[in-house]
């Protein structure tokens, strides 16, 4: 049973292949010989330097109003409030200090005005996956959004309202339950395939992911990479885009 269960789980593998890789600025890329500054210099650096996929984290203010910040834990120890903890500061003041690099932080409507202002370049966001906040803050960026979820929900429902590309992440608590159902044996269950993987250099060290690799093909995009030897190389097939700190395109 296990080897007729084997042999039809090696016959759901895509068919997909490509020769392109796009690189993903990470946190706006680098700026000033700072990396992950998630600032306005850092988008004007990224696009002068031909990226035209840029990464920002999303965080929200204390105040409910969207920003670009890794986690607040390390702001605040960055900005010499270790006692806040992960407490998010108000909008009032994350906007009215520089960041810790000395560049100028960003709202989501600064976000908007950069992207706006370019229409080649597509904006890349892996922390918040929740389709309406997204369309809330960012309604005229969606079909330029390459976002990656973290449930099953947020993934069919990011692809229905039209999200340029979805990618599955491998922080989703769901996601051996979600890949094994809609992928493995998508032929028992209905729902949409997933067939875009974000995961992390690391993430090729688990069987499970090893595993799941060996028996179906995926586009993956893949974090965080600053040098072509640091690619897997379960994951150069497949592989569709690569976040990155220095690598140019």
């Amino acid at each position: 049973m296990i080897v007729v269960l084997l042999l039809l789980l090696s016959c759901t593998g895509g068919n997909y292949s490509s020769n392109s890789i796009t690189l993903i600025a990470h946190a706006g890329g680098a700026v000033g010989g700072e990396v992950m500054t998630n600032s306005l210099e850092a988008l004007h650096a990224a696009h002068n330097n031909g990226y035209r996929y840029i990464e920002l984290d999303l965080n929200f203010t204390s105040d409910s109003i969207l920003v670009a910040v890794h986690d607040w834990a390390e702001y605040n120890e960055s900005m010499g409030m270790e006692e806040r903890g992960d407490s998010a500061p108000t909008f009032a003041f994350f906007m009215s200090n520089p960041l810790p690099s000395g560049h100028t932080p960003l709202s989501a409507d600064g976000i908007n005005q950069f992207f706006l202002t370019y229409d080649n370049l597509h904006f890349v966001t892996d922390k918040i996956s929740d389709p309406d906040v997204l369309e809330r803050f960012f309604p005229d960026l969606k079909e330029r959004m390459v976002v990656e979820a973290f449930n099953y929900d947020h993934y069919s429902a990011l692809i229905d309202r039209g999200f340029e590309y979805v990618t599955y992440s491998c922080m989703a608590e769901d996601i051996p339950s979600a890949t094994m159902k809609h992928i493995v044996f998508s032929w028992l269950f209905p729902g949409k395939k997933i067939e875009r993987l974000a995961l992390h250099t690391s993430a090729f060290d688990y069987l499970y992911m090893k595993f799941l690799l060996s028996i179906s093909e995926f586009e993956i995009s893949l974090f965080t990479v600053n040098n072509l030897y640091e690619i897997p190389e379960a994951a150069s097939q497949g592989l569709k885009f690569i976040y990155t700190d220095s690598m140019l395109p």
